[in-house]
């Protein structure tokens, strides 16, 4: 693997590499042609020195600059594989991503049509089941027809048979027979129509002492005592709006549970606006839950009074 990444590295960077090769040989000949014409001249030891360092230097600093620029060349290289490599890193995340979307959706799918054939298979056992227990009671109705049936030849083989051997004491039975069991139906209805006409009586008489003993409920203190009760702890809740006129009265229709709890309220007639309107409603909803009566025979689920607070 190191190998074939440092092939690919040579073939990609060889004219760099031939142009510093060409430029080491042309230094090299600078360096002798000057060492040539020292060896002529033969300058002063201090100057000869410093021409060297010179030439050195002015020598070097082309390779120093192609370094620079071959180093930022290779950075730059390098960032552009790292956000490739971050670019195919977030294209394989989000397909990823998109494959387990798509298989969860299969799942579900497959789920609900799993859930669907279980629902048919289910409705299918049970017409079966259904079908099977009709053909099971028909049978079985059919058995007991046929025994019934069976027992009624028995009887009447048996009846028949009894009339040769006694037809005229089978005839006095029957007839005696018919005439007790007549009077029994007689006695028995007798019986049932006194005691329904009784019932009915009783029903009646214990009707109308309800409804006698509500009404004497209704007009006693009692009732007065419970609408007053409501009419008051409505009144305290009530706060007035300002576009209230005098003599204001309103019919109120409130659904309450047994407890007293307001379900729900509406404002019928009455001679305010909308404001008063809702402020009446909102009052009566403060005072859930509403008092119950003293006498429980009063209370009504749907109650009905009339609100007027200037009284």
């Amino acid at each position: 693997m190191a190998v074939a990444v440092q092939t690919s590295w040579l073939k990609e960077h060889w004219p760099y590499l031939f142009g510093a090769a060409l430029l080491h040989v042309f230094i090299a000949a600078l360096f002798g042609l000057a060492m040539l014409e020292m060896r002529r001249n033969v300058p002063p030891p201090t100057l000869a020195i410093q021409a060297v360092v010179v030439d050195q230097l002015q020598l070097s600093k082309p390779t120093r600059q192609q370094q620079q620029r071959e180093r930022e060349r290779r950075e730059a290289e390098e960032r552009a594989a790292a956000e490739r490599k971050q670019r195919e890193e977030e294209a394989a995340k989000q397909e990823q991503e998109q494959r387990a979307e798509q298989e969860r959706q299969e799942t579900v799918k497959r789920q609900e049509q799993e859930r669907e054939q279980e629902r048919v298979r289910q409705e299918q056992v049970t017409r079966e089941r259904e079908a099977q227990e009709k053909i099971a009671k028909e049978k079985a109705a059919e058995e007991q027809r046929a025994v019934e049936r069976k027992q009624a030849e028995q009887e009447q083989q048996k009846k028949l048979e009894a009339e040769r051997q006694a037809k005229a004491e089978a005839e006095r039975k029957r007839v005696a027979e018919i005439e007790r069991k007549q009077r029994e139906r007689e006695e028995a209805e007798r019986k049932r129509a006194a005691a329904d006409a009784e019932a009915r009586e009783k029903q009646l008489r214990d009707q109308l002492a309800e409804e006698e003993g509500l009404m004497q409920a209704r007009s006693s203190p009692a009732m007065a005592q419970y609408a007053a009760a409501i009419r008051d702890r409505v009144e305290r809740n009530w706060n007035r709006p300002p576009s209230t006129r005098p003599g204001l009265e309103c019919v109120v229709a409130v659904s309450q549970s047994p407890n007293g709890t307001v379900l729900s309220v509406r404002v019928e007639q009455c001679n305010g606006d909308a404001a008063v309107r809702q402020s009446i409603e909102n009052a009566v909803q403060r005072s859930s839950p509403l008092p119950l009566p003293s006498d429980p025979r009063l209370f009504e689920r749907s109650i009905r009074f009339t609100f007027k607070p200037d009284e």
